[in-house]
């Protein structure tokens, strides 16, 4: 007999909300809408649990865990005080600690494996009621006047208002022709996970858990640790990353060569599509969120915590619409949608610096101890980028230097 919300068992009805993915943003807009008591449609084209990389969070999402009422367990989640910056040509290397950011956000994070954290995130999305739905691939969808659809698998699923929340597949802004690449961030990622390091490593690595970015002259790479003494490890590059470049380039160095001697390696993976936003990411009845909104360079994993706080965002706004009957609004998501463009704009200043100028050199490497607006940047760094109090957020966002994008 199928488990409740498998594929088959969706009621015939029409819904609140129907969400495109279960993914940490989609699962997340999913249970905050459920907790108000909406009818929530998610459909998902994989099974979980599934491998995905995006596995160090920041501490600016925490927040939306708690409201969720996740519980972080040792079996998913590594604590994480901060970052490290590497770079092994030159042997310099310099700690940041979430504890020297601004007051107002969270002091530590976490690491985790997201088959599991996700696999938790829609747990708990259907334990506040919403209807999470596997193997369906969604085709089409639209936001329409009156009411919002989707088509899968021959069938028309329609509700009162449609979330894109599936990932870097992208699908509303592929169907609208709305998405566009970023120019001179990363463009392609190969990675591999290591299991069964040495005790040795793991004293290494600990007992902060700090990720390891390691700078190179062809990308940057990370070193992330992981329940059950595992590590994760990648290269990001700005041209085509190969399987070789990480053999005889990251894997091959002092750090992680050392972490994960006598460890066994797994399955390499090569990705790429990277860098890119959604160019209308909220319209009337219709929100992105997450990587299918905008999806910037990992350097300084953004990813999860964007989603996360993007989808708690929606669902603040859109619950009550809904509730009062003006989810159509066309300003509903107006406040949401700047919002979230600060976060980005914020972001893609810092990865276009770490790319293109000497910051990566002269701040995350140099000798900046004591530094007077090292709290605003740890506080970046954190993901704290919604408050208006910090200088070097200002300096980022004011400066004429802006991240490229594709020409319209």
């Amino acid at each position: 007999m199928s488990a409740p919300g498998e594929r088959g068992l969706v009621p015939e009805r029409d819904w609140d909300v129907l969400v495109i993915g279960a993914g940490p943003g989609g699962s997340a807009t999913a249970g905050l809408l459920a907790q108000g008591g909406h009818s929530v449609l998610v459909l998902e084209r994989e099974h979980f649990p599934r491998f995905h990389i995006g596995e160090s969070l920041l501490p600016a999402g925490l927040g939306v865990l708690a409201r969720l009422g996740v519980e972080p367990c040792p079996e998913t989640f590594v604590p994480k005080r901060g970052a490290r910056f590497v770079c092994e040509a030159t042997g310099r290397s310099q700690a940041f600690s979430f504890d020297e950011a601004l007051d107002g956000c969270s002091r530590s994070a976490w690491h985790v494996e997201r088959a599991r954290f996700d696999t938790l995130l829609r747990d708990r999305a259907r334990a506040h009621g919403a209807t999470v739905v596997h193997g369906v691939n969604v085709d089409a969808a639209a936001a329409e006047a009156d009411g919002v659809w989707v088509e899968a698998a021959g069938r028309r699923y329609r509700g009162r208002f449609l979330v894109d929340a599936s990932g870097q597949s992208r699908l509303c802004a592929r169907l609208g022709g709305t998405a566009e690449p970023y120019h001179r961030f990363g463009s392609s990622a190969v990675f591999t996970h290591y299991e069964g390091l040495s005790d040795e490593a793991m004293a290494e690595l600990g007992p902060d858990f700090d990720i390891r970015i390691v700078v190179r002259s062809d990308g940057w790479g990370w070193v992330i640790p992981l329940t059950g003494k595992r590590l994760s490890v990648g290269l990001v590059s700005a041209g085509r990353a190969t399987q070789t470049m990480l053999e005889e380039g990251l894997l091959a160095g002092p750090l992680v060569s050392g972490l994960t001697r006598g460890a066994r390696r797994l399955d390499t993976h090569v990705v790429a599509n990277y860098s890119y936003r959604n160019a209308r990411p909220v319209a009337p009845r219709f929100a992105a969120v997450g990587d299918a909104a905008c999806f910037l360079d990992p350097v300084f994993s953004s990813g999860v915590t964007l989603a996360l706080r993007a989808a708690e965002s929606v669902a603040d706004c859109v619950g009550p619409a809904l509730d009062q009957g003006r989810e159509g609004d066309p300003e509903l998501l107006l406040a949401h949608g700047e919002s979230m463009e600060r976060a980005y704009l914020t972001f893609a200043a810092l990865i276009d610096r770490f790319y293109n100028t000497q910051i990566a050199q002269t701040l995350f490497l140099g000798n900046v101890e004591g530094m007077p607006g090292r709290p605003g940047v740890m506080s970046v760094l954190a993901g704290d980028v919604w408050r208006s109090d910090n200088p070097f957020q200002e300096m980022l966002l004011g400066a004429k230097r802006r991240p490229a994008r594709a020409k319209p």
